[in-house]
C-alpha cells in the first residue's frame, strides 16, 4: 500500500531541523531543571514550610530526586530507542512526561509531592539525552559529531545556568506563578518542534521512486538488507545469508559489549566526574553566597550567568575535536578547572571586590565547562562508532548508540547523585572552603586518566580494537 509523503518532509528531516529540535530539546530539559536551583530555599520554607535546619539537606535531596530518576530511566529508555528504531517517538513520550512533572512542581505544597516531581523530571530527562543524541549520531557524519556535540553542550550549559539566572529575576519580581508560565510556555514550543521534526531515515524512505515500492520498503528499514529475495537468490545463497547474518548477532547483550572496553569505561568515568563537580556547586552555592552575600534568589541566579555565557565558545571546542581528538580539551579542562575551584574559597563578605572575585571565577570555570561536555560526549559516540568500523555488525540490526548514550547519562546521574551529597555532607562538617578544594583535587586526579585512555590508551601502537577486545 502506498503511503502520501509527508508535507514538507526535506525541511523536518534535515540536518538543521534535527540539530534545532535536539538543541532545544536540551535547553528545555535542563532549564527546567536548573530554575529550581536558586529559588529552593524559598519554595522550601515559605510554600512547603521546611524548617531552616533541614533546608540544606532537603536542597541536597530535590537535587538527588532528578538523578535518580535519570539514573533509572536512561537505560530503559536506551534500549528501547535502539530496539524499535524511533528516537522521535520517545523524545515526545518524554516531553510529555516533563509536562507532568511541571505540573506537580508548580502545584506542590506538600514536601514528597515536590520531590516525586523532580523524580518524574529526572526520567523524562533521559528521554531527552539518550534518545537526542543517538539521534544526533545518527543524523551527522562521523566528522561533525564533536561540532554537534558542542552545540548540545552549549543548550545544555545555557539551560543549566541561565535557568536560575532567569528564575531568579523573574521570582523575585513576578512571583512563583510567573514562573511557571514561563516554563509551560517553553515546554509547548518544545513540543511543536517535537512534533514537526522528521528523523534521517524518514527522508531516506521517499528517495526511491514512487513507482518501486518494494524499494521503498527496503530503504525504510524494516526490510533487512540481509533479508532473503524469493525471486532470484538459489537457496544455496539463501542459507549461506542466513548463516552470515546470524554471525553477526551479539552473543552478549550491547551494554555489556560497551562496559567490557576500557575506553568506554573511561568515557563513562569522565561523566560521572562531571557531573559531580558542577551539580556539587549547583547544591551547595545558592545558600553560601545568600549567606557571605545577603543576596535573595536575584543574585543567587545571576551569579550562574558567567558560565552562561562563555558556554557558547563549545561549538568551536568541539569543532576542534573534530580534528583533533577529545583527549586534550578533557584533560585541559579538568586541569584548568582545578585552581579556580580550589579559590572559590576566597570570597568571604559582600566587598564589590568580592563579589567580582566570585563572578571572575565563575567566567574561569565556564571555559573549563565548555572543554568538558563536548569532549565527553564526542568520546562515546566515537567509541562505538570505532567497534563497528572494525566489526561490523557486532551490535547487531538496531545499533548500540542509544544503549551508549543510556550508560553515559547513568554515569551523569551517578556523578549528579554524589556530587551533591559529598558536598553537602562535606560543608555541613567542615564548611565551604573544605568543600571547594577536595572539588579541586577530584578534577586534577580526573585528568590523568583523561590524558591517559581518552581516544584509547596513549601509549600504545594505534591499532584497531573493538568493543569485544578482541
Amino acid at each position: 500500500m502506498s503511503r502520501e509523503k509527508p508535507y514538507m518532509l526535506e525541511v523536518r528531516a534535515s540536518g538543521g531541523m534535527i540539530m534545532t529540535t535536539v538543541a532545544v530539546a536540551v535547553f528545555t530539559d535542563i532549564f527546567l531543571y536548573g530554575v529550581i536551583v536558586p529559588i529552593i530555599p524559598n519554595v522550601l520554607v515559605e510554600r512547603i514550610g521546611v524548617p531552616q535546619s533541614s533546608v540544606q539537606k532537603n536542597i541536597s535531596i530535590a537535587l538527588l530526586a532528578y538523578a535518580a530518576g535519570l539514573l533509572v530511566a536512561s537505560p530503559v529508555f536506551g534500549f528501547l530507542a535502539d530496539l524499535f528504531q524511533n528516537r522521535r517517538l520517545f523524545m515526545i513520550i518524554g516531553l510529555l512526561g516533563l509536562l507532568g512533572s511541571t505540573i506537580l512542581l508548580c502545584l506542590a505544597h506538600v514536601l514528597w509531592i515536590f520531590i516525586f516531581g523532580r523524580l518524574i523530571q529526572g526520567m523524562s530527562g533521559a528521554a531527552v539525552w539518550t534518545v537526542g543524541l543517538a539521534l544526533i549520531t545518527d543524523s551527522f557524519a562521523e566528522n561533525n559529531i564533536g561540532k554537534m556535540m558542542g552545540i548540545v553542550s552549549s543548550s545544555m550549559s545555557l539551560g543549566v545556568f541561565l535557568g536560575p539566572s532567569i528564575s531568579g529575576v523573574v521570582y523575585a519580581r513576578a512571583g512563583y506563578y510567573a514562573l511557571f508560565g514561563i516554563l509551560f510556555g517553553l515546554i509547548c514550543a518544545d513540543l511543536l518542534l517535537r512534533i514537526f521534526m522528521l528523523e534521517r531515515k524518514d527522508l531516506e524512505r521517499w528517495k526511491p521512486s514512487a513507482e518501486n515500492e518494494s524499494a521503498v520498503e527496503r530503504d525504510i528499514g524494516f526490510v533487512s538488507d540481509n533479508t532473503v529475495s524469493i525471486g532470484n537468490v538459489e537457496p544455496t545463497a539463501d542459507r549461506s545469508t542466513l548463516k552470515s547474518q546470524k554471525k553477526k548477532k551479539p552473543k552478549v547483550p550491547v551494554g555489556l559489549k560497551l562496559l567490557k572496553n576500557g575506553r568506554m569505561i573511561n568515557g563513562l568515568y569522565m561523566g560521572v566526574i562531571i557531573a559531580w563537580i558542577f551539580t556539587a556547586l549547583e547544591s551547595i552555592l545558592p545558600l553560601h553566597v545568600e549567606t557571605i552575600f545577603n543576596w535573595n534568589s536575584l543574585g543567587s541566579g545571576l551569579i550562574f550567568l558567567p558560565i552562561a555565557i562563555t558556554s557558547l565558545i563549545s561549538p568551536l571546542i568541539g569543532h576542534w575535536i573534530d580534528k583533533h581528538g577529545p583527549r586534550w580539551p578533557l584533560a585541559a579542562g579538568l586541569v584548568i578547572a582545578c585552581p579556580f575551584l580550589v579559590l572559590l574559597r576566597l570570597p568571604e563578605n559582600g566587598a564589590i571586590g568580592q563579589i567580582v572575585l566570585l563572578f571572575a571565577l565563575f567566567t574561569l570555570l565556564g571555559l573549563a565547562s565548555s572543554m568538558l561536555l563536548p569532549s565527553s560526549m564526542s568520546e562515546i559516540s566515537a567509541c562505538v562508532t570505532a567497534a563497528e568500523q572494525d566489526k561490523p555488525g557486532i551490535f547487531g540490526k538496531s545499533g548500540a548508540y542509544g544503549q551508549a548514550f543510556g550508560l553515559f547519562n547513568l554515569a551523569y546521574s551517578a556523578g549528579s547523585v554524589f556530587g551533591p551529597l559529598e558536598a553537602g555532607f562535606v560543608t555541613a562538617a567542615e564548611g565551604w572552603g573544605t568543600t571547594t578544594w577536595t572539588l579541586g583535587l577530584i578534577s586534577f586526579v580526573s585528568a590523568v586518566p583523561a590524558i591517559l585512555f581518552t581516544g584509547g590508551y596513549l601509549f600504545k601502537k594505534r591499532t584497531s580494537r573493538n568493543i569485544d577486545g578482541q
